[in-house]
């Protein structure tokens, strides 16, 4: 959409010179198009957000489910799927965040819900990886995360041997933390504003980024891995593909979007 001229100007005095610095150097200096890049980046963030937004709520209600069938429903707080330091410290900040009605009755049926509710992508992220510490000397222990993925965790992705097999991959903990990771990259890049342009970072890897349309792919990927139907759904109403093809500067990208063989049993 072209941009009128009073508009163009608040866009100028609403963006710092630093952060559209970033589009007029991806526009080779034309101010104009700069503007159109950055109105075309908010959206693709808002596209991308919207599909992140059902990923994140299917990945803990996934994990809820296999914890709360392994271990029952308070699994969290009765030892039987052991947590780190950095699991329980984002644990104890989900209580702290707990309306004090619900702190007060902890024996309610919406307590473990309530609970799950407010944590947060990266505390689902962590249980992937491989573990750490928790307690203090002389107490301190170590909890080995692969522990927790052989009994429970990799029932989480149906659909997850038959992903890792189409890429060529081995089904484990540290392929599936992958998965999780680029998504959780990505849904941190838009959640804070960060430009999409020049694609997005992982987690201690600055050299290697990801494009918009790979970050993409890695949601419809880690779709696929949850539920089959769910993917399907979602490659359907997602916005992302059209908004990667309306780059104003013609740097258009296309997904691709492997055919994967599910078997009704692996759902």
């Amino acid at each position: 959409m072209r941009l009128l001229f009073k508009e163009a100007h608040s866009i100028d005095r609403a963006i710092s010179s630093d952060r559209m610095a970033t589009y007029l150097s991806e526009s080779g200096g034309n101010r104009r198009l700069a503007r159109e890049l950055y109105v075309w980046d908010r959206d693709l963030s808002v596209a991308l957000f919207a599909d992140i937004a059902i990923l994140e709520v299917a990945l803990r209600n996934a994990i809820h489910r296999e914890a709360s069938s392994e271990h029952g429903v308070r699994w969290f707080e009765t030892g039987g799927m052991p947590l780190d330091g950095r699991s329980l410290n984002a644990l104890g900040r989900a209580w702290e965040d707990l309306p004090g009605h619900i702190r007060q009755n902890v024996q309610a049926p919406e307590f473990s819900g309530r609970l799950i509710a407010r944590l947060m992508f990266g505390f689902w992220k962590d249980l992937f990886d491989a573990g750490g510490y928790a307690g203090k000397e002389p107490r301190r222990l170590h909890v080995d995360y692969e522990d927790n993925w052989r009994r429970t965790l990799h029932r989480v992705f149906p659909g997850g041997r038959a992903v890792a097999r189409n890429l060529s991959a081995q089904y484990s903990r540290v392929w599936a933390l992958r998965q999780v990771t680029e998504v959780h990259a990505l849904r941190n890049r838009v959640g804070h504003h960060e430009p999409l342009v020049r694609g997005f970072p992982l987690p201690g890897q600055q050299q290697q980024r990801l494009t918009a349309k790979q970050g993409h792919e890695a949601c419809l990927r880690l779709a696929r891995m949850l539920d089959r139907d769910l993917a399907t759904w979602l490659e359907r109403s997602s916005n992302v593909p059209m908004l990667l093809e309306s780059r104003p500067d013609g740097r258009r990208e296309k997904l691709r979007s492997p055919r994967i063989r599910i078997s009704r049993s692996m759902r």
